[in-house]
């Protein structure tokens, strides 16, 4: 989900969408944490899938010069996000998984 207009009228919509797929898989995430894997009957509904590889894609992201981060020290010190959920424009902010980003100018291309 990347959402740039909290005014569009389908915010809300995906929202509420992308909240439900990311406690589905906390609860999942906590429930193997503790040693429980899914049931047989999750897995027989489940797509197979053959021929299966790993990959790595692209995720929206910030990338900029941060200062006053948790774990980067320094000002102006070149980063990249984790992945990036929310750009609020009109308040100048951001929300990756990790944080609250404040923006300043956007990079020219």
């Amino acid at each position: 989900m990347f959402i740039e207009n909290l005014n569009d009228p389908k915010a809300a919509e995906l929202l509420s969408s992308d909240i439900a797929k990311l406690e589905a898989l906390l609860d999942d995430l906590k429930a193997l944490r503790a040693g429980n894997y899914p049931s047989n009957d999750t897995l027989s509904k489940a797509p197979f899938l053959n021929d299966y590889r790993v990959i790595k894609r692209g995720i929206a992201a910030l990338s900029g010069d941060v200062t006053g981060h948790p774990t980067i020290s320094g000002n102006n010190e070149p980063m990249v996000s984790s992945p990036l959920f929310v750009v609020l424009k009109d308040i100048g902010a951001a929300r990756t998984l990790t944080r609250w980003y404040r923006l300043g100018e956007r990079a020219s291309r």
